[in-house]
């Protein structure tokens, strides 16, 4: 390496004035580094998590590593170690823009987090760190275009990767198309929309084999011992409950080679969705069993890990058109696991809780030149509770999935019926007193989030807005009501996403649309299928006023839609002929069908394939809005975004359960869809699939537009 050799006084000289801000800027002019390497011997140190970056800025971006002492001594005394940071416009390093000394902290389990700003707009970087005579691989990064800049912009969406169901071979894929791809054509970032980590092990179906295996957690609830209530964990699995837990998870995951080859390809953008804390969590608390009990302790152990290996600009997050950015970095707090005591009147509990949900908070902005506004929301610490208790599960349990009339009724809490709240609710002929009737009504947002978020969608003058949303708005319904003589109800596939919270949904969207606000698209997570539709203002209404098309992505490796619910429909004949059907000899995934067109759809098809009754007994409204699914997948979607449409690429690699290698996952399919540009005021049109490779059942090949 170019340079001369700096002995340890002289690093430490170096350091001290930059120790503990980490906050650093480019040379104006490039130069060659007058760093060498410290005299430690080669082999001292190693970087087992790999590099990223995160959160490109037009002259700015977040770099990550983590640094362990192979050989303890060659740590500092107190257990930190020392490393300098190079940047340099060149992937040989030659012409190096920034040199600088940085400390991995003890006490951050040895992450380091360094904003390097001074950077040229639209511009690939290329950086590495040393500790002593050891290096990380090189890491490969960009800046956003300078503000006003009109060119087209790619990035890539992905969601959900467990560790112990599947490999990620699906981001070695995403790393070897783009080496392959004309510069033009390459990714810009990627977008991750939560559950980088699952907080638990062994969640894996008992009868399953596990793809690989965590192990026990260096602390960890207690093993699981199987009692037949939760068939999807694996014997001796257990919850992370401690900081040390969720670091041993975040440190396990970030060994897989394709991960670490796609974060080090790319920068990376989150938001998060349950399992970064716990699954189907809700402010500070859990629900693994019943409705759960408060968990401030587990929440902020979660906040910091996430903050200590996630690369995010937060509290250095600019203003954005005039609208502070309420990001900010992780912020220690003392907490038990109390009672949650009180709430304010949009559901967020004071006390504990709220302490432990404040020690971070990740919803921001992110701009890319004048095509494109990034709004990243936090859909898990400031929700309300579900509204579907195990009360209401109780009472409605002839319901064979969450009725949607009940769920509306409950989310609408004091506001239903016009102010006019039911003091009793029913369902099936029997009643029980309203627990929502003096409560206000749910919320994913919380208050302030909602605010800020109408703010910023308000202001937004770029050509198109992105929601980053963790689950989906789409609607994914059963139309039980058409199936004669069941005395059964329309009901929601899901109540954890933005089904389980329809008044706020329905609010934003008017929001939206009311103030004419164009060009916005929601890109979503969390139910491991691809999915593509519009969504509608109102549902349940006749005319459909659609405001944003939305396109949901596939897992990365985590259990598709459809497997989960094939498992589930094997001890129920009637529902079993919805999700699966025989198609020449092989079973096809029903579902997606099911869900599109109705339950009578997904049940005649095992009897006729005639086309004549198909469409008599269509529903075209059983999901509104949704137009598309193919729910036995596995991958990622590609989003490109120009002057005249928005156009996306769902990747389906299919199955997980095997290493790919260096080659990546092959690719199943790809469905291609387009949204034109649209003008305020005017409903969103979604063109497509187009298909590469064979369409999922039961679409033909060839292109639709709806």
């Amino acid at each position: 390496m170019p340079g001369t050799s700096l002995d340890r006084r002289e690093f430490l000289k170096l350091f001290a004035s930059t120790a503990g801000c980490f906050a650093i800027t480019a040379a104006s002019t490039p130069f060659l580094p007058h760093l060498g390497h410290a005299r430690a011997n080669s082999g001292a140190f190693h970087f087992p998590q790999g590099i990223a970056s995160g959160d490109p800025q037009p002259d700015a971006v977040m770099l990550w590593t983590r640094v362990e002492a192979v050989d303890p001594g060659a740590a500092l005394p107190n257990g930190d170690i020392d490393l300098y940071l190079q940047v340099a416009a060149d992937e040989s390093f030659e012409r190096v823009v920034v040199e600088q000394a940085v400390r991995a902290s003890r006490t951050s389990d040895h992450t380091v987090r360094v904003f390097v700003q001074g950077l040229a707009p639209d511009t690939i970087y290329h950086y590495r760190f040393h500790a002593g005579a050891d290096q990380s691989l090189p890491g490969r990064t960009r800046t956003a275009p300078r503000p006003g800049t009109s060119r087209k912009v790619r990035f890539a969406a992905v969601s959900c990767q467990n560790y112990e169901q599947g490999y990620f071979g699906a981001y070695r894929r995403l790393v070897n198309d783009d080496m392959a791809a004309a510069r033009e054509d390459q990714v810009d970032f990627v977008l991750h929309l939560g559950d980088f980590i699952y907080e638990r092990t062994g969640d894996v179906p008992e009868e399953q084999r596990p793809a690989r295996t965590i192990g026990p957690l260096p602390d960890g609830s207690d093993p699981w011992v199987p009692d037949g209530t939760k068939s999807y964990w694996q014997k001796g699995g257990q919850a992370a409950v401690t900081l040390a837990d969720y670091r041993h998870l975040y440190k396990i995951y970030l060994t897989d080679p394709d991960l670490q080859a796609a974060r080090a390809r790319f920068p990376f953008v989150h938001t998060w969705d349950d399992h970064e804390f716990t699954n189907d969590s809700w402010q500070a608390h859990d629900t693994y069993f019943g409705d759960g009990e408060p968990a401030p302790k587990r929440k902020l152990a979660a906040n910091r890990a996430w903050f200590e290996f996630i690369p995010a600009v937060l509290t250095r997050a600019r203003a954005f058109n005039g609208i502070a950015s309420p990001a900010h970095d992780f912020r220690n707090a003392r907490v038990e696991d109390a009672p949650l005591g009180d709430h304010d009147d949009a559901w967020l509990y004071q006390g504990d809780s709220l302490k432990a949900v404040s020690s971070l908070t990740i919803y921001r902005t992110l701009r890319w030149g004048a095509m494109l506004d990034l709004v990243l929301t936090d859909l898990r610490s400031y929700r309300s509770p579900p509204v579907f208790t195990e009360e209401v599960r109780s009472f409605a349990k002839g319901a064979p999935i969450p009725p949607v009339r009940l769920m509306k009724l409950l989310d609408a809490g004091r506001t239903a019926n016009d102010g006019n709240p039911p003091d009793m609710i029913s369902y099936g002929g029997k009643q029980i007193e309203n627990p929502r009737k003096d409560a206000p009504p749910g919320t994913q947002m919380g208050t302030a989030q909602k605010a800020w978020f109408k703010q910023v969608m308000k202001a937004s003058t770029a050509k198109w807005r992105v929601w980053a949303n963790g689950g989906p708005a789409l609607q994914m319904r059963l139309d039980f009501s058409r199936i004669p003589f069941a005395g059964l109800e329309d009901g929601y596939i899901g109540t954890d996403a933005w089904q389980g919270y329809p008044g706020e949904l329905k609010e934003l969207l008017g929001f939206i649309k009311q103030e004419g606000i164009a060009n916005t698209v929601s890109i979503a997570g969390d139910y491991h299928t691809f999915a593509a539709g519009r969504l509608p203002v109102d549902p349940d209404t006749e005319e459909l006023d659609y405001a944003v098309p939305e396109f949901a992505t596939a897992a990365i490796s985590s259990a598709s839609f459809y497997s989960m619910v094939e498992r589930f429909s094997r001890s129920n004949s009637f529902f079993r002929r919805a999700v699966a059907v025989d198609d020449n000899g092989r079973t096809r995934e029903n579902w997606n069908n099911t869900l599109v067109n109705g339950v009578r759809s997904g049940i005649l098809v095992n009897y006729s394939s005639s086309a004549y009754l198909f469409d008599l007994v269509r529903n075209g409204h059983a999901s509104p809005g949704l137009d598309y699914m193919d729910s036995e997948a596995h991958g990622y979607t590609l989003v490109t975004v120009d002057d005249d449409a928005m156009l996306t690429e769902q990747v389906n690699v299919g199955a997980v359960l095997r290493d790919e290698g260096p080659e990546g996952s092959q690719v199943l399919r790809r469905a291609r869809f387009r949204v034109p540009s649209w003008e305020g005021g005017n409903a969103p049109h979604l063109e497509g699939p187009e298909f590469e490779g064979p369409p999922p059942y039961p679409w033909k090949a060839g292109p639709t537009s709806a």
